[in-house]
């Protein structure tokens, strides 16, 4: 799905460069066998994570689960110093439908 949307693959070669694509499959691949193994995603549990975690993202985000501002707050409350910004419209992800004011969001988070 990602890999149709035009947004979506601007911002996946921003981040990743040319070679996005393969990053992605690569990803996709590695998630896919985690579930399907069981594997955890994390080598320790997300109660021993010390450092301050933001959790972001867009109300109207079409690639994520309709209950994330839910999941985030639940993680927020896992983690030891959790904050939770969900924008009321935006897609996915965030970060570049809400670019000016995901940065806002950031700075301020970082200045506490």
């Amino acid at each position: 799905m990602a890999k149709q949307d035009l947004h979506a693959r601007q911002f996946y070669e921003w981040c990743q460069g040319e070679d996005w694509e393969a990053v992605v499959d690569l990803n996709t691949q590695a998630l896919t066998k985690c579930a399907e193994d069981r594997i955890p995603l994390f080598g320790r549990p997300l109660e021993d994570l010390r450092t301050p975690v933001l959790f972001v993202g867009s109300a109207e985000d079409e690639m994520c689960r309709r209950d994330m501002e839910e999941e985030y707050e639940q993680m927020s409350r896992i983690v030891q110093n959790g904050t939770v910004h969900m924008f009321k419209t935006g897609g996915h992800p965030a970060i570049l439908t809400n670019a000016e004011l995901f940065a806002g969001v950031v700075t301020e988070y970082l200045g506490r």
